[in-house]
């Protein structure tokens, strides 16, 4: 998911909260500070090649990706969406029909190229997104600590998803079709950027002292927790697995910032039977896991049947075509450079909880 929490242009009136949470210790440690913890059994599973390890990780992949379609539902964006029918309605149904026919021709491995680096960039700008949250409730505004943050993170994750890219099947031959000594160079390459960008960061921070501001706790957890996402690369030798178990925490963040975001615009169930309906799944828990899990079972069940009876290639095209879609949509649901989503999303997402019961 793109964030785009991350332009200054983000209007909001709500008061910072002294703690910098932004709902509350528990909820912000399991979904967003600590969520590699919180999965790593899986990676561990996944480093070891245990049984099973991917059919858990569909459980928390595919409800991540039809989160992306609860914006749809919201009344007050339709005018919106009709508006910008192009982005909205027409540039899904181009870009899955791009995707299809690329793998129906089987153009060799542009797809999987495409998808590896967007990924990347994807899962990066979430962390540069959810890190803004908590800049702005400390306060900090500066642009340039927007930047040195944003840098840091994307320079950092970028170098990592390349550190054994030449274990990744679908990628590394693309890159050494450029020059046999691509692949070194740009990880040289982009090493180099994000030690700079690191020291820049430092920097940052340093001068964010000098000014009288300071880095709060949650924020500065977080940062470190966006630094480090890309850890698998290190630990996990082949890359396409390493780029499962790092979209694990991935997926839990964005579940939760969904559901936080719902349950705060849809404290109140109102309005058509659609928005009505996503009011009930995010205000009710015994609603909303069994929903969500229902969804990976889906999924897990499709995949394992798909594999019995030789269809497992269908299958892997119709998770490519997911994955493109929920790309784009994310990046046209969060897009706060426009001002219809900024007073949307913004309010609900910047303040902290109104009562005792939602910080629980």
């Amino acid at each position: 998911m793109s964030i785009a929490l991350a332009d200054s242009r983000v209007a909001t009136n709500v008061t910072a909260a002294s703690s910098g949470w932004i709902q509350s210790p528990r909820f912000d440690l399991f979904f967003f500070i600590l969520s590699p913890l919180v999965v790593l059994p899986v990676v561990l599973g996944a480093k070891y090649n245990l049984p099973h390890v991917l059919a858990i990780g569909s459980l928390l992949a595919f409800p991540h990706y039809f989160s992306s379609a609860a914006f749809y539902l919201w009344d007050e964006q339709r005018e919106y969406h009709r508006a910008r029918w192009v982005a909205f309605y027409a540039g899904p149904l181009i870009l899955g029909a791009g995707v299809l026919l690329l793998i129906y021709y089987r153009v060799p491995l542009i797809v999987q190229f495409v998808l590896f680096f967007w990924n990347t960039f994807h899962v990066a700008r979430q962390s540069c997104g959810i890190l803004s949250i908590y800049r702005h409730r400390a306060g900090i505004t500066d642009r340039f600590q927007r930047d040195a943050a944003n840098l840091a993170i994307l320079s950092v994750s970028t170098w990592l998803a390349l550190w054994n890219i030449s274990t990744h099947m679908q990628v590394y031959p693309v890159l050494l079709r450029i020059h046999p000594r691509f692949p070194q160079v740009i990880w040289a390459v982009s090493g180099a950027i994000a030690l700079f960008a690191i020291g820049r960061l430092v920097f940052a921070i340093r001068k964010r002292y000098a000014e009288g501001g300071r880095l709060a706790v949650p924020e500065g957890a977080f940062l470190i927790t966006s630094l480090l996402l890309f850890y698998p690369y290190l630990i996990i030798a082949d890359s396409a697995m390493a780029t499962f178990s790092m979209l694990l925490p991935h997926y839990v963040q964005y579940l939760g910032i969904v559901w936080m975001l719902h349950r705060r615009k849809f404290s109140t169930v109102s309005g058509s039977a659609l928005q009505r309906s996503l009011g009930i799944l995010s205000s009710n828990l015994k609603v909303l896991v069994p929903v969500l899990v229902s969804i990976g079972l889906v999924f897990v069940a499709a995949g394992s049947l798909s594999r019995r009876h030789g269809y497992f290639t269908q299958f892997e095209t119709i998770y490519l075509f997911i994955a493109f879609e929920h790309f784009y949509l994310d990046g046209i649901f969060w897009a706060f450079k426009r001002r219809e989503i900024r007073d949307s999303i913004a309010p609900y997402l910047m303040r902290g909880p109104r009562t005792v019961a939602e910080a629980a």
